[in-house]
């Protein structure tokens, strides 16, 4: 099972007038806390591929550099990494920050394809 199943997501390329556009949504509809990934709709590849090695730099620091470090890829949405923990909007819940990582690198996959 892919990490967008296991959390709900579908990810679906639209187009119109020859631009292609990505966008990631809750399948069926469904409200709730795994509606906050849908984020991943304000990321193109570079911003993936960015916030992928702000994670791994996060993850390889020294045991003393881990205090919360705040993402600087979106300015709309406040994306949290907190050791083993990934936090979106200051939500009261966080999302494993391995999840996060695997939902990220399906994401750049299917922007890539």
């Amino acid at each position: 099972m892919t990490k967008r199943e296991q959390y709900g997501l579908e990810f679906y390329k639209i187009s119109s007038d020859g631009i292609i556009g990505y966008n990631c949504r809750r399948k069926d509809w469904i409200v709730d806390q795994n509606n906050s990934l849908q984020f991943l709709s304000y990321l193109d590849r570079a911003g993936t591929e960015f916030l992928l090695w702000e994670i791994n730099a996060f993850l390889n620091a020294d045991d003393l550099d881990r205090s919360i470090y705040e993402s600087m890829i979106l300015d709309h949405v406040e994306l949290d990494i907190e050791y083993t923990d990934f936090r979106i909007d200051e939500r009261p819940y966080t999302f494993p920050l391995a999840d996060i990582k695997d939902l990220l690198k399906e994401w750049l996959d299917f922007l890539k394809a």
